[in-house]
This record gives structure tokens, C-alpha cells and sequence, in this order.
């Protein structure tokens, strides 16, 4: 027969260590809910549509998702940290055949066009791919 190893732990010893993993879990929800909390609609997206780009099966129906330029052009920082400027959108659009892609109006911001999110990593893709 083999030996198996044993803690043994008085009811008051379970208890603390019981506590301390509670307090700990609490602390990473409470952390993980004010880090949402504290995200705007505008970031949520940019980070879902970095995801996508980055692997497809995130997102189930990606014609059903959109993001305006603005949004686009921060999927990849400069390396100030800041989004790409409006030229480099112009041209990126133009080179990738974006702006004949469908648009909707954006919700909003009403004067700006959005893209789905299929059609962007299109773009997308082929714009990394041939630089």
C-alpha cells in the first residue's frame, strides 16, 4: 500500500486560510469590475477589434461589428503612443480599397462613416502584408 502525505489543520487554521483566499478573489473582481468600469465604449471597441485582427474566431459575426476611423487608426500606436494621423488613414483606406467598402453613418458621431469589422482586417491585411 503507498503512502499518501496529510495536512492536518485545526478548524481555526482552515478558517484563516479559507478567509484569506476569499479576501484575495474579492480583491481581483473588485479590480477586474473598476478597470470596465473605468473603459469607455470607444476603448472596449478598439480592444475587440485588435483581437480580431489579431485572431478571427474572437468575434462570431464580425459584420455585425463597426468602427469608425478614428477607432482604426488606434488599433496600432505611433511610437509617441499616439494614434495614427488622419493622412495615414486617407492612405490606408485608398490603398486597401476600404473607401469603397459599405458604410453606415456612426451613431455617434453622425458625420463620420463606420466599417465592419470584417471589412477592416480585410483592409487591414492586405495593407501589412504588402509593406
Amino acid at each position: 500500500m503507498e503512502a499518501l502525505q496529510a495536512l492536518v489543520l485545526t478548524n481555526a487554521q482552515l478558517r484563516e486560510i479559507l478567509t484569506e483566499a476569499a479576501r484575495q478573489g474579492a480583491a481581483l473582481a473588485v479590480a477586474d469590475l473598476r478597470a470596465e468600469l473605468h473603459q469607455t465604449p470607444d476603448d472596449a471597441t478598439v480592444r475587440q477589434l485588435r483581437a480580431y485582427l489579431t485572431d478571427p474566431s474572437t468575434i462570431s459575426n464580425p459584420e455585425d461589428q463597426w468602427a469608425h476611423s478614428g477607432l482604426i487608426r488606434q488599433i496600432e500606436l505611433t511610437p509617441r503612443g499616439k494614434p495614427k494621423s488622419a493622412a495615414w488613414f486617407m492612405k490606408f483606406q485608398r490603398e486597401t480599397g476600404l473607401v469603397d467598402c459599405f458604410t453606415r453613418p456612426s451613431p455617434s458621431f453622425g458625420r463620420r462613416r463606420e466599417w465592419t469589422f470584417y471589412d477592416i482586417r480585410l483592409a487591414w491585411n492586405a495593407y501589412y502584408r504588402k509593406q
